[in-house]
């Protein structure tokens, strides 16, 4: 739940997003954990997304003198869109935009997420790439950092959301709406696979700060990169589903 000081540096950057792009506007929200349960003041990122008629290069030239005091209130660089990416994008992001649809606020102009259908063949291929990728990453940056503690206990707690999010987005596969708080999702993702994960369990607790580091950090490290190569299996085996009813590329 995003706190009144959160919620004022929201009103404002939306106020000033409206001056920057004026009549070009189409709609503002707020997504990710600012329109939920999980945002943590401090700490989590306000996430807007920004949607126009056109973008045009004046569009990021006008940001400029904006984004320094947007950082400094808190928020992430925008998502900046226009009408045709958003309609074109949805087979190349769909978890990006499933993920935004699940969980955002309209600040401003039109509801553009909630009425947009995704394919979920694409969100099968996504989750595959993002799964894949991701797990290499891992492992080369295992080779970078291993011997230092404290970046790679820091690489697996910044990793470890990636896959939920992957968790949640193969959860949408067979239909259901998922949960949005990231343990829920490891819960529902368990009971959905018949699958154990505690090692990305443990990470997560850590980042919230229920739990300490209970192993040895190079031992967490490898029960976590054998969890994240059992999804990879997991994605890897799915066969993919019909697109949905409706859908366009």
């Amino acid at each position: 739940m995003v706190d009144p000081k959160s919620e004022a540096a929201v009103a404002q950057i939306a106020h000033e997003i409206r001056q920057v792009f004026g009549a070009d506007l189409v709609s503002v929200v707020l997504y990710g954990s600012a329109a939920g349960d999980d945002f943590v003041p401090g700490h989590s990122d306000l996430n807007f997304a920004v949607v126009v008629e056109r973008l045009a290069f004046r569009h990021l030239k006008a940001l400029h003198p904006r984004l320094p005091g947007w950082h400094k209130l808190g928020a992430a660089t925008p998502l900046l869109l226009d009408r045709r990416f958003l309609e074109r994008g949805r087979d190349v992001f769909p978890i990006e935009f499933a993920d935004i649809k699940a969980q955002h606020r309209v600040l401003f102009g039109e509801e553009l997420f909630a009425i947009m259908v995704i394919d979920r063949r694409h969100l099968r291929y996504q989750s595959e790439y993002e799964a894949r990728s991701k797990l290499l990453r891992l492992r080369v940056l295992y080779a970078e950092v291993g011997a230092d503690r404290r970046r790679l206990e820091a690489l697996m707690l910044d990793s470890a959301k990636t896959f939920v999010l992957i968790m949640r987005n193969l959860i949408r596969l067979d239909g259901p709406e998922p949960s949005v708080r990231h343990l829920d999702v490891l819960d529902e993702f368990e009971r959905h696979s018949r699958l154990q994960f505690p090692t990305v369990r443990h990470l997560l607790r850590v980042k919230q700060g229920l739990e300490q580091w209970v192993a040895d950090v190079d031992d967490t490290f490898q029960t976590y990169l054998n969890e994240v190569e059992r999804l990879v299996d997991l994605v890897d085996a799915l066969a993919s589903p019909e697109p949905a009813s409706g859908a366009r590329a």
